[in-house]
Order: structure tokens, then sequence, then C-alpha cells
């Protein structure tokens, strides 16, 4: 057991030993930081007012002094197509594109400086006095890109959803011009693509004239080096078949006519020669059956043989007649034999004739053969020639019927773009939207009051609530010792603190005391020795002698034997506040130069017994050692209950300290709202670095209707509704 527990008694020890090292406070819940934010809202109502109101009315201002603005709006289809003047594979106006990136190169269109520039030309904005003043400075050359500048800042392009469709708007302190602008937009941007298209398809009949000036040439060069060749080679043809093929084409069908003519004629001559040879006298020879003469003869010979039978009939042999008439029948016969005689002879020689023929026809014929092979080598040359002129041919033809196409297409490329919703007249400004200005207003004051109060409570180190005592020190909050003038009616301000508990026992103020006392006495039995309770501070002013005077008065009060001892020998204030003159006292006691008895002082309204001292300059630590405490202790017990050491500030004075670990409990009076708690919590980590583990914190000075504002669990009632209980 260490030197401070044998000091204590079992009461005293009980405590020590089962008292938590850390205290922790309840736990926060929603509510309860939804109360403090409100509390906190209220305590700097004053500086959140302002701040609000400030903000506020610089946005009102704003809003109010801002000129209207008024904004037209055109609606318009934009057409993504363009003439297609390099790929010679495609249509010339294909079709609409479905992808946005094509929509949205038309809106930058829309949005390029070009259009507003044009824009700002045809309606002569230069002289316009909305944008005369801002080029008043600026050269006239730089007017006109200028106030195409000016007036794309006030210019919007959008594009609502996946259609083509693009909405023009224009912003203007004039209506009418805000209208006209945003119309002529949209009439620049038709012009502007019109434009381009013309200049492409300039550029593109150009580079396509010049393109095809050069073809014509190569492909009239192509096409009389293929002639000269053909003339050269004998290459001559018509409809794609040279005529040396022609000719071997006739000279063959000529050849293969007198094979067959000889052919013929030779059968005809043989059978002829056979017919004859097997004594035939030519009446069955074909030839001479076709013949008309043999045929002529053959009829008359018939009718002399009639007219022979008939005479030989009626007249003798010998009769003239028919002597003449047999003489004529020889001399047909004669005749016809000579006849067929002659057609043999002329079958012999068509023979001849058809043989001649067609060994001139085999010789026509292989000479064109012949004629022909050479043809044959020379085309390859010749095919090499044409395809290079067909190609030439093809390649010319193909962009004169684009150039063509281009030219009478290219006019009708826009048709489907169109400004298909003329701006309306803005009747009511677009801007400044007031009421949402002023919502906005209120947000934004709002927000910097809010920040401004959170600034605040940062750079506020004191300690104003319980919640407060219990999260920083680590400590509960005994009770909350209200400022007296917080709490005071106009009659009674002129009480003192020290004698408002007498004075006015059913007050705020002693109920703070009694719960302190009611804390002190728990679970401990009076009678047996006295309680020794030490009230501190971490630095001068914050109340402890107040706090210790008040609280020895009403445990007197309340029937208890005490006694207030001054143990702050540096700065004594307890017969100060009493308005004595101290005689010895607490040194002179512990010195054993007086007896206690001798040196104490009575409260006559209280009966409370009050130990002062003297201030001591040269005084050590020492003062306060074992056997001088001890021997006090022993003779408070004999006469007392409860004994209130008032003990100087233990952050600065080492012999507080030293005296603090000799008490039974120890009570850190803090100031509301004054002592940081930086300071606070110093102290109390020094404490128990030797041992020493406050009781809890008592806040002093509270103003107990700025807590009442704050919100805090311990401000649930009213000053007005506690003060329906007083007396």
């Amino acid at each position: 057991m260490d030197d401070r527990t044998r000091a204590l008694t079992p009461v005293a020890a009980y405590h020590t030993e089962h008292r938590p090292a850390h205290f922790a406070g309840a736990p926060d819940n929603r509510m309860d930081g939804m109360r403090r934010l409100l509390g906190v809202l209220r305590r700097r109502l004053l500086a959140f007012s302002l701040v609000f109101l400030i903000v506020l009315g610089a946005v009102a201002l704003f809003t109010f002094t801002r000129t209207k603005l008024y904004t037209a709006t055109a609606g318009m289809v934009v057409n993504s197509r363009e003439l297609n003047i390099s790929e010679k594979d495609k249509e010339v106006l294909p079709g609409l594109p479905t992808g946005d990136s094509a929509a949205d190169t038309e809106v930058e269109i829309l949005r390029s400086p070009a259009v507003a520039e044009k824009a700002a030309q045809a309606l002569n904005l230069v002289h316009n006095p909305l944008f005369a003043g801002p080029l008043a400075k600026l050269p006239d050359a730089a007017k006109s890109a200028a106030v195409a500048t000016l007036l794309k800042s006030n210019l919007k392009i959008t594009r609502p959803g996946a259609a083509n469709v693009v909405t023009i708007a224009y912003t203007s302190p004039d209506p009418m011009l805000a209208k006209s602008i945003a119309d002529e937009i949209g009439r620049q941007y038709l012009n502007v693509k019109e434009a381009s298209r013309r200049s492409a398809v300039a550029n593109v009949d150009t580079g396509l004239g010049s393109e095809l000036d050069s073809l014509r040439g190569k492909l009239e060069q192509a096409e009389a080096d293929v002639a000269r060749y053909k003339a050269a080679n004998n290459l001559l043809s018509s409809a794609g078949i040279t005529f040396t093929e022609t000719e071997l084409s006739l000279y063959k069908q000529q050849d293969a006519a007198a094979r067959a003519t000889q052919a013929e004629e030779n059968a005809r001559l043989r059978t002829a020669r056979a017919q004859l040879a097997r004594g035939s006298n030519g009446d069955d020879v074909g030839a001479a059956l076709q013949s008309p003469v043999v045929q002529q003869l053959r009829t008359q010979r018939s009718l002399i043989t009639t007219r022979i039978a008939d005479l030989q009939s009626r007249y003798r042999s010998d009769h003239p007649e028919l002597i003449k008439a047999r003489d004529q029948l020889a001399d047909i016969d004669r005749d016809i034999n000579a006849e067929i005689h002659r057609v043999v002879s002329n079958l012999d020689a068509n023979a001849r004739i058809a043989a001649d023929r067609a060994a001139n026809a085999r010789a026509t014929a292989a000479a064109t053969n012949g004629t022909l092979a050479v043809n044959n080598a020379a085309s390859v040359k010749l095919d090499e020639l044409q395809r290079k002129a067909d190609g030439l041919k093809d390649t010319y033809q193909t962009l004169l019927t684009r150039r063509n196409s281009i030219r009478s297409q290219a006019l009708v490329a826009d048709e489907d773009a169109r400004l298909f919703s003329p701006a309306l007249l803005p009747l009511n400004p677009s801007a400044p939207n007031r009421p949402l200005m002023l919502a906005i207003g209120i947000v934004l004051a709002a927000i910097a009051a809010s920040a401004v109060v959170w600034l605040i409570e940062k750079l506020d180190r004191g300690l104003a609530s319980s919640h407060d005592v219990e999260t920083r020190l680590g400590l509960p909050n005994l009770a909350n010792l209200p400022d007296v003038r917080s709490i005071a009616r106009r009659d009674e301000r002129h009480i003192a603190p020290i004698d408002f508990a007498v004075e006015r026992p059913m007050s705020l103020y002693p109920e703070a005391l009694r719960a302190i006392r009611l804390t002190l006495l728990s679970g401990r039995r009076l009678g047996d020795r006295a309680l020794r309770i030490g009230i501190t501070s971490s630095r001068p002013h914050e109340g402890k002698t107040t706090l210790a005077l008040s609280l020895a008065r009403a445990s007197a009060l309340a029937g208890s034997r005490t006694l207030l001892v001054d143990a702050d020998v540096r700065r004594p204030a307890v017969a100060p506040m009493f308005g004595v003159e101290p005689g010895p006292g607490l040194i002179n006691v512990l010195q054993g130069h007086v007896s206690l008895e001798t040196a104490m002082i009575r409260d006559p309204d209280t009966g409370l017994m009050i130990l002062p001292t003297q201030s001591q300059a040269g005084i050590t630590h020492d003062i306060f050692d074992r056997d001088r405490m001890d021997a006090l202790a022993r003779a408070c017990d004999e006469r007392f209950d409860l004994v209130i050491f008032d003990v100087a500030p233990s952050l600065i004075v080492a012999e507080a300290l030293q005296l603090l670990r000799q008490l039974d409990d120890v009570i850190l009076a803090v100031q509301w709202r004054r002592t940081p708690w930086q300071t606070a919590y110093a102290n109390v980590r020094r404490m128990r670095a030797l041992g020493i583990e406050p009781l809890g914190v008592v806040l002093t000075q509270v103003d107990m209707k700025a807590l009442a504002k704050s919100g805090e669990a311990e401000s649930d009632y009213s000053l007005e509704t506690y003060e329906a209980f007083r007396v």
C-alpha cells in the first residue's frame, strides 16, 4: 500500500479503489447530435443571422441590379450529309449517317466563328449600340472578328436528344435583337453550308477538269497509236474482226465451194463416160437429159417417129414421104449424138475448170492463212495498246460522269436542312431568374453563416457543457454552477454569489451546490471521520474560491459540520470575501504555533467554520508534508464531518498537488467557456501522473440563459419553469 492509501480512512480508500481511471460519458446518439447542432445555432444566432443577412443582401442586390436579359430560341433541322468528292466508287450524295458524331459536327459548324461573323455582318452589329461600346477602341480591321466573339458569348447551341434537331438560343437585353440573331444564325448556317458546297464543287470541277484534259490528250494519243499500228501491220478490222480474218474466212469458203464443184463435175464426167463405155447412146446421160437442145431434138425425134409410123401404115417403104421422114429421123439422131458428145466434152471442160478453180482457192487460202499467222503475232502488241487506250477511255468516262453528277446534284444536297421554327419575340426576361437567384442566395447565405458559426465554434476552446467535459477531459460534470447574474431577478442583483445560497436557498445556485454535496457524500457514512475535499483549478480567476465558499456554506446550512480551509497560501481569498482581516491561520496551525480552535473564524449566518490563511511569500512546499497534514486531519476529525480545502491552481503551484494527494476527493473548477479545454486537460494529466484522479468537474460562472439556448441535455428545463418552484 502506497503513502496516499495509508493516509486515507477505509471509506476514502474504497472510493479511490473503485473509481474508474477515466470517465466514459454516455454514448451519443443521433438525436443528441441534432440537439447540440440546434443548440450551437441558437447560441450563435446573432453571428449566424448577421452573416446570413449580409450574404443574402449581397445576392439580392446583385440580382435586382442586373440588366434584364431576353432569350429567343429558334429550331432547326441540320443536315449532316456531305458531297462525296473523293471516293469515286461511292454515291455523290450519300444518305444521312446515323451516328451522333455527324450531328455534333453540324452543331460545331453552327458554333463556328464563320457563322457568327456572317450573322454579325448581315445584321450590321458593328454599329449596334450594344456592341459598339466594347468595340470602340479596336481598329476597324479587328471589329468584325471581335463582334463575332461577343455574339458567340451569348449564343447557345444545343441538340436535345439524339435527333437532328438543334435549338439556337441567343440572349440579349434587346428582345428584338435576340430574335433577329437567333434566326440569322440559322440562315447563315445554311449559307455557309451552301458556300462550302459550291466551293467544294468549284474545286472539284477545277481539279476534275484538269485531270480530264490530261486524260483526253493521253486517250487521243493512245487511240492514234492503235490506229497506226493496225495500219502498219495490216490489222484493220470491222466489228472487232480484222480484214485478214474476213478474207481468210471467205477464201476458205471459196476453196470449199471449188472443191465441191470439182467433185461434182468430176462425178458427172465419170458417170457420162461410164454410160458411154457401156454402149449407151447417151440418152441416159444426166447432163444430156438436162440439156434443152437434147430435149428439143428428142421432142422432134418423137414427132418424126410418130409420123414415120403413120406413113408406114399408109405407104410402102419406098414411098418418098416415108423416105424423107426416115432421113429426117437420121438427121435428128445425128444431132442428138453430136449434142451428147458436146455435152460430155463440156462436162470434161467443166471438170478441168473446177479443178483449176479449186487449186486457185487452195493457194489463196494458204497465202491468206500465212498472212493471218503474221498478223496474230502482231496482235499481241495491238492488244496491249488497245487495253491501254480502253483503260484511259474508261477512266475518262468515269471522271466525266462524276463531274456531271456533282454539278447536277450539289445544288440539292442540303434540301432537308431548314429553319423549321423561327424564333418568337420574347416577352418575358429569361435572366436574372430572381426566384432562383434568391433561392441560391438563401442557400449560399445559410452555408456562409454555417461556415462562420463552425469557425467560431472551432476557435472556441472553452468547455460549454457536460458533453464537452466528458469527451474532452474524460471526467463527469458534477454540476453547472450558475453565474448569479444570469438567474437573479431585478431585486436580487445586489446579492453576492456567496450569499445567494443563504438568501435564495430555492434558486438554481444552491441547487447546484446541493447536487455537488450529494455526489460527495454518496456512499459515505459521516461521523467516523471528516471527509476531506480539495477544490482546485487550472489557472487563477476560475471561481474555485467562490465554489469552495458557496459549497461550504450550503453544506453548513444542510446540517453538516463543515470547515472551509483556505489552502491557497500564494493568493488567499476566503477572508477577503468575508470582509475580515485574517489573523493566525492555516500556516500557523500547520507549524504548530496556534491551535485550530484559535485560528478558525465562524460564519454567523450558516455556522460554517473557516480556517483562513495569510499570504506567505517565503513559504516552501514542505508546509503540506504528511506529518503536519495528519495532525490537522486528526484535529478536524474530532469536530467536523466535512473539510473543504480551497487549493491553489494545481497546474501552476506544485504544493497544491502535494496537498491534493493527501485528500479524499478532488473537484476541478473550470470556468464555463473561458478556460481552454487544453489547459484543463493538461492539469488533469498532471494530476493523474501523480495518482490523483479527480472526482469530477464543476463548470463555474455558467450563464444559464445562454446554456438554455445551447440544446444540451442539462438545459432541457427553462429558467421560467424552474422559477415557479422558488419561494
